[in-house]
């Protein structure tokens, strides 16, 4: 594991998403961009507003809920509301330019699945992230490349590269796959109210707010425990 570095060099990593609801995969994939980034803190962003997806089940401040309570066993990770509060679409771009200001030189890490980083040459302005961050890529199963001009304008680099400078570099994570589906857990939850997927405090706040339609208590007895 990397050494520590001092305040002023350790990135700042961002990951945005629905997290409707968060689930094991979102916290494996950031505590292992941490680890491999020196310990350096992750700050997942719930959206308000997703600009190219379904609009979330549960409201903004029980996704927020669900993710401080999953973030919660580990000190790198924090919940973060600054998206729930801002109005119109939640673009990553405003998002990134806002931290880039807040931060200064320091590097600045943007956390997407592969999937994304396929897509990316469709996102609002895309080309203009290079100057505000770098990326930092967890695998999907069965998850095409990325165009060769959103390759070329965010060189692949190592953990250490990324440290050393503010934005434009590439670093590609081979574990833990995000590849968990958040519409298999809703629908697990409704059939089963059960999902292995979820971290059990996740779950309690599902059945104490009556969350996603979830068919029983947690406590009861669920003889079909395949993970969705």
């Amino acid at each position: 594991m990397p050494a520590p570095q001092p305040a002023g060099t350790t990135p700042l990593v961002l990951f945005g998403g629905t997290f409707d609801p968060v689930h094991r995969a979102h916290i494996s994939a950031a505590r292992a961009v941490s680890r491999v980034l020196g310990d350096a803190p992750v700050h997942l962003l719930p959206n308000a507003v997703p600009p190219h997806r379904p609009q979330p089940l549960a409201d903004g401040e029980q996704r927020l809920a669900m993710l401080s309570l999953a973030c919660a066993p580990y000190p790198a990770l924090t919940a973060d509301d600054w998206e729930l509060r801002q109005s119109g679409p939640s673009y990553s771009l405003n998002t990134l330019r806002h931290f880039r200001d807040r931060i200064g030189q320091r590097p600045l890490v943007f956390l997407i699945g592969a999937d994304s980083f396929a897509s990316l040459h469709q996102w609002h302005h895309w080309r203009d992230y290079t100057g505000l961050c770098h990326l930092a890529v967890v695998p999907r199963p069965d998850c095409p490349l990325a165009r060769d001009e959103v390759q070329a304008a965010f060189p692949e680099a190592s953990a250490d590269a990324l440290r050393q400078q503010p934005a434009g570099l590439r670093l590609m994570l081979q574990r833990p796959f995000l590849d968990v589906s958040a519409t298999a857990i809703r629908d697990a939850l409704a059939r089963k109210g059960q999902c292995p997927a979820l971290d059990d405090a996740v779950i309690a706040h599902i059945h104490r707010h009556h969350l996603y339609n979830v068919a029983h208590s947690p406590s009861e007895p669920d003889s079909d425990n395949e993970a969705p």
